[in-house]
């Protein structure tokens, strides 16, 4: 065993390692919905020109207690998503 690991059931983690529970990270989520919404807007503004974005991927970090840190991996839990125009509105995002 690596140190600072240890066995948890068939799987090996952190030995600091502590999940975060489902209600604390649905709020985060919840709480981090504007500023996804903002990031992809910048993101599919700023990628304008001969070509088209179709997918945007992001990264969204979490704290042990379900707060929203920002994007990129860290934190206890980090969420990625991947986002794509729906194809009824495939030349706006919102």
């Amino acid at each position: 065993m690596p140190p600072g690991y240890e066995q948890k059931g068939a799987i090996v983690v952190p030995s600091d390692f502590k999940p975060v529970p489902a209600n604390k990270l649905l709020d985060g989520l919840e709480a981090a919905k504007p500023q996804i919404r903002r990031m992809v807007k910048v993101m599919a503004d700023v990628f304008t020109g001969d070509y088209q974005v179709k997918e945007i991927e992001l990264t969204a970090s979490f704290s042990a207690e379900g707060k929203f840190l920002g994007f990129g991996v860290g934190g206890e839990a980090s969420i990625k998503i991947t986002i794509a125009p729906s194809p009824k509105s495939r030349n706006s995002v919102r």
